[in-house]
């Protein structure tokens, strides 16, 4: 399917704005994706780092004390490396601590994006309808008026019968009532086919396809508020540790 020559010229503009909005979007959701990640795998490391020291420290004490309490060299080299595990163990928990940070500032980024993105969509799709329906009602429609009309003036002759159980119903209702149950039953059992219409091809009928589209933490002005300050709070904390520049 070739965009670019079948892709109406009226939505030139509203598809650019979608595209713009999908970008921005997939740009915070790459990034949230990277760091959960690291967030997992600094986790992982600090566990890993935790159940070696655990397990060498039980070791370390038996040696000392089976040496005759001597320090000797590869005593020493061993409590060396048992620091520096316990040390990089916490570094990997502050790590963590910041990637968290940096997590929850990208999923109210994408709770933004994905409004964007969302509004961005719905404007294609009312766009295009809109111009469809009006094309379809001047091009396609003169029949079946034609027919209305015709019926119209049948039902209005003084010999139609025009009570039923209801009682009198007018000529004018009477096919408009028949033409929107004829209409409600096509529309019903009309399906669209994405591979015959390439604007929604293009665009897909639901907004909610993109990766984290839905966080609920800044969908809202209010919330938008609330989670600011969370961020800024949990921010300075980590600043004032000397977690944060």
């Amino acid at each position: 399917m070739t965009e670019k020559t079948i892709l109406p010229l009226y939505l030139e503009s509203a598809l650019g704005r979608l595209d713009t909005a999908k970008a921005a979007h997939l740009e915070n959701a790459g990034k949230l994706d990277e760091t959960e990640t690291a967030i997992s795998r600094a986790r992982e490391q600090k566990a890993e780092l935790e159940q070696e020291n655990g397990s060498s420290a039980s070791a370390w004490r038996d040696a000392f004390r089976a040496g005759g309490a001597v320090l000797t060299d590869e005593l020493k080299n061993s409590h060396i490396e048992r620091v520096a595990r316990r040390e990089l163990a916490q570094e990997c928990d502050n790590l963590a601590e910041v990637l968290e940070y940096e997590r929850d500032r990208l999923r109210g980024s994408c709770d933004v994006t994905a409004r964007e993105y969302r509004q961005a969509h719905l404007d294609v799709l009312m766009q295009y309808a809109g111009h469809e329906l009006d094309e379809a009602l001047k091009k396609t429609c003169g029949a079946l008026v034609r027919a209305m009309k015709l019926k119209i003036l049948a039902l209005d002759n003084p010999l139609a019968n025009t009570t039923g159980n209801q009682g009198y119903v007018g000529p004018e209702t009477a096919v408009m009532q028949e033409v929107k149950a004829w209409l409600e039953q096509q529309v019903s059992a009309h399906h669209i086919r994405l591979a015959d219409e390439p604007v929604l091809y293009k665009t897909g009928l639901s907004s909610a396809s993109l990766p984290h589209m839905e966080h609920g933490l800044a969908d809202s002005l209010g919330k938008r508020k609330v989670h600011h300050e969370k961020l800024r709070q949990r921010g300075a904390d980590l600043k004032a540790r000397g977690l944060l520049p």
